[in-house]
C-alpha cells in the first residue's frame, strides 16, 4: 500500500494585517503575506486562547485577497503547512493557500482543523500534563521530497498510550487536530506545533 504524505488544513477566523502588499517573481506570479487571527479553547481550560498565524497566497489566490481582504473580515482558508529555512538556517512556518473564500463581516466561530499524513521521523518517551494527561511528542515527515518539512505535534491521552506502544520509527501515521504555536523548545524543529487528538497507525 502506498501511502501519500500530505498536511491539508482548515481554518475559519478573521484577518489581522492592514496593509496587504503584493510581490512578483521573475515568471509574473504574485505572492503575498498575510495573518488570520482565530480563537481557541484547550481540553480542562476555561480560557480561551488567542492565535495569529502567518499565511502565503501565491498567484490568482494572492491577487484576490490583496483585492478583496481586510482588516477584521471573517475569512475561510483551506491549504497546507509548509516550513522554509532562512539565510541564518531559521526555520519559519506557514500557511500556504490553496483556497480563500470571504465572509465580510467578522467571524465569532472559529474552524481550525489539521489533517497530517506522514512518517513518524521522532518520537518521544509517553509523558504526563501538569493535569495528568498522557500525551506523546511525535515529529511527522509530510513530505518525502523535502526533508525540512517536518511537523511537531503532540498527540493526547488514549491515541497517545496506542501510539507510544505499538508505533515506530519510520510508521505512517494519519493525524487530526488543530494549529497552536510551538513551544520554546520545539520551535527549532517549526514554530507551528500540531495538537492532536485523533490518530490511525498505518505500519511502514
Amino acid at each position: 500500500m502506498q501511502v501519500i504524505c500530505r498536511s491539508s488544513v482548515e481554518i475559519l477566523g478573521n484577518v489581522v494585517s492592514k496593509d496587504i502588499t503584493l510581490r512578483y517573481f521573475s515568471d509574473g506570479t504574485a505572492i503575498t503575506q498575510f495573518e488570520v487571527l482565530f480563537k481557541r479553547k484547550p481540553k480542562g481550560s476555561g480560557k480561551e486562547q488567542v492565535e495569529v498565524f502567518q499565511l502565503n497566497a501565491r498567484g490568482e489566490q494572492a491577487e484576490r485577497i490583496k483585492q478583496y481582504a481586510k482588516a477584521g473580515d471573517g475569512v475561510v482558508i483551506s491549504g497546507h503547512l509548509k516550513n522554509q529555512k532562512g539565510s541564518k538556517g531559521v526555520i519559519s512556518s506557514a500557511i500556504e493557500v490553496e483556497q480563500v473564500s470571504f465572509v465580510g463581516a467578522p467571524s465569532q466561530l472559529y474552524w481550525n482543523k489539521v489533517t497530517l499524513v506522514g512518517e513518524i521521523v521522532g518520537k518521544s518517551s509517553l509523558r504526563k500534563s501538569i493535569n495528568n494527561q498522557s500525551y506523546l511528542k511525535l515529529q511527522i515527515s509530510t513530505d518525502q521530497s523535502d526533508q525540512q518539512h517536518v511537523v511537531n505535534c503532540n498527540l493526547w491521552a488514549y491515541p497517545a498510550e496506542l501510539i507510544d506502544k505499538q508505533a515506530n520509527i519510520g510508521d505512517k501515521l494519519v493525524l487530526e487536530g488543530a494549529l497552536k504555536k510551538a513551544f520554546a523548545e520545539d520551535k527549532a524543529i517549526s514554530p507551528i506545533l500540531v495538537d492532536g487528538h485523533t490518530c490511525l497507525h498505518l505500519k511502514a
